[in-house]
């Protein structure tokens, strides 16, 4: 007799319906998008997580009671289209052999509703009449009681109220809400975006926090939410989030071009708000990578990366220039100096109009320098505590991105004792070494942002370059070798053209390396602090007349001198409990 035996038909139903619902989430999810498919407007979740159980009811379109009788069976569909979230046929029928599944429903065309019972097998059990709405109400109980070793521990909430959340950012015209042991959790009403449905599952934010766009790109259509990385990041990827028609989905590799997006505008460990959802023609999108639809192959992915990457730098751009007109309702009329000016290469500044800025200032005054490193400015909020060093190596970093073009050199610069390697890093950066001897190469070309007068300041920038591992990388490290040094004393006139300076960048909330450049301190903290109730009055105080009572003699003994005159004058009647006894 042969080893090689084929499984049996119910081995093989059981280890797909295994494959297809491998949790209580797993249950749920299945369930929102069939009530989703049915073009539902309203949908209600009810958990029991130490019952395993889950319901969700929905105001859809109904299942006809003549297909009441194969609805649970296997690979059977009414989704084949190619415009549904379900496509295998399996939901139904996995959960009837997972659990127990009972189905009442009432479609436009029935007289009235059905309560329907389905055995193991996913066959129609009993059927009979029951007063119901327009809809479905699916009911799964006593999940995985056959498989005992999927009941380790009992399901967690917060994964099921993901799942609800994700669905409804997914679909914004539907109204949620989740009830567990029979106690609200979550209530969503309908909204026209993401990003209405963004500000309901996360409360906290303040649509000012966020940037939102849609854009149609030929048969493409982009729903893309940020949040500005100055105002909302997390400590963790977890609301790096990516939908493709209708559904959120793992994609690892958008996942990392959104970070590498917002790598040098956030603090170190530190990660952005992102939201996306693109739309495609079914046919471009195969759902058949992962049983539970989380992950999926994509026509065209670079073009859709390309597209993703230029959507999210121009929400980025819209969100820095809203700042900087934000910033012009509290600017103070000031003329400006130029005395002294910071930029990103003081050898070749970059050209500004004379007499004004090339871009409004903050409101920002250098009030003094702390220990060579720290400069203190007075903000009509409260105080800043700047680091110069990395609000010089910002200036730098953008100034260089802007003039990275390359120029001619009269006179070439000579580089002794590259290593192959180095050599290699030169060429992929566009600056083309040539050889002149052994070990010895000559530099015709350079970016015009490291152009300098002095031979070894360029000569030390090449070979900052040449141990850099792509464009990027090479920009940051030599932004941050030429930046001002912490412990170099400066001027207040030098300190307000940094700030100034800095003030003008794109992201002037941290460093190229995500470090943070200022400390704020709101006056309503200090406030606090110190325990005043009052605010500070913007109106100037005069100054004290001579013979102020603060100036003769104590407040105290004025005020109790006037009190004694005021009771000898009129001293009360003792039996006269009408009045007030004197102070």
């Amino acid at each position: 007799m042969s080893k090689i035996q084929p499984l049996n038909p119910e081995r093989i139903a059981q280890m797909a319906a295994g494959e297809v619902i491998d949790s209580l989430g797993a249950a749920l999810r299945e369930l929102l998008e069939n009530a989703l498919d049915a073009q539902a407007t309203r949908i209600q979740v009810e958990i029991w997580p130490s019952r395993w159980q889950v319901r969700v009811a929905d105001n859809g379109q109904g299942i006809p009671a003549s297909e009441l009788e194969q609805v649970a069976r296997r690979h059977t569909t009414s989704k084949l289209d190619g415009c549904s979230l379900g496509f295998r046929g399996e939901a139904l029928h996995s959960l009837a052999r997972l659990g127990s599944l009972t189905i009442q429903t009432r479609h436009a065309d029935d007289a009235h509703g059905w309560l329907a019972t389905y055995d193991r097998q996913g066959e129609l059990a009993h059927q009979q009449p029951a007063a119901t709405a327009l809809g479905t109400v699916v009911t799964v109980a006593d999940l995985f009681a056959d498989w005992p070793l999927r009941r380790c521990s009992l399901p967690q909430t917060r994964p099921l109220l993901t799942l609800v959340q994700n669905a409804a950012l997914a679909h914004p015209w539907v109204s949620w809400q989740v009830r567990q042991e029979g106690q609200l959790l979550l209530s969503l009403w309908p909204g026209q975006s993401l990003q209405d449905l963004l500000l309901q599952v996360l409360p906290q934010v303040d649509l000012s926090d966020l940037r939102y766009q849609r854009i149609q790109e030929g048969d493409s259509d982009w729903e893309v939410v940020l949040g500005l990385p100055d105002r909302l990041h997390r400590p963790r990827p977890d609301w790096i989030r990516v939908a493709v028609n209708g559904r959120f989905v793992q994609m690892p590799e958008w996942q990392r071009l959104i970070q590498s997006v917002f790598q040098h505008t956030l603090p170190r460990h530190r990660y952005p708000l992102v939201v996306v959802h693109l739309r495609l023609p079914p046919e471009q999108v195969d759902w058949n990578r992962h049983p539970a639809k989380s992950e999926l192959y994509l026509q065209d992915p670079e073009i859709r990366q390309e597209q993703l990457r230029q959507h999210l730098h121009a929400l980025l751009q819209s969100g820095s220039e809203q700042a900087s007109r934000r910033s012009l309702h509290l600017i103070r009329a000031s003329e400006a100096k130029s005395v002294y000016r910071v930029t990103s290469s003081p050898k070749s500044p970059d050209p500004a109009p004379s007499g004004q800025p090339s871009t409004p200032l903050p409101p920002l005054k250098a009030l003094a320098q702390l220990y060579r490193t720290y400069i203190l400015a007075e903000h009509p909020q409260g105080l800043w505590l700047v680091e110069q060093h990395l609000a010089h190596e910002r200036v730098r970093y953008e100034y260089i991105q802007r003039h990275w073009q390359p120029v001619e050199l009269q006179m070439p610069v000579m580089l002794e004792g590259l290593s192959s390697q180095a050599v290699e890093q030169l060429e992929q950066l566009g600056l083309e070494p040539e050889p002149f001897g052994p070990n010895t190469y000559l530099m015709r070309r350079l970016p015009l942002a490291l152009w300098s007068e002095d031979p070894e300041e360029v000569q030390g920038s090449l070979r900052e370059l040449s141990r850099c591992a792509d464009l990027e990388a090479a920009q940051v490290a030599v932004a941050c070798r030429g930046a001002l040094r912490n412990g170099i004393p400066l001027t207040l006139e030098q300190m307000q053209q940094l700030l100034e300076a800095w003030q003008r960048t794109a992201n002037p909330h941290t460093c190229p390396h995500g470090r943070p450049v200022y400390l704020a301190l709101a006056e309503k903290d200090l406030a606090r602090y110190f325990r005043r109730r009052w605010g500070i009055c913007d109106r100037p105080i005069s100054e004290p007349k001579l013979g102020s009572w603060w100036e003769l003699e104590p407040l105290g003994d004025r005020f109790a001198a006037q009190v004694r005159r005021s009771s000898s004058a009129s001293a009360p009647d003792p039996k006269d409990e009408t009045r007030s006894a004197p102070l």
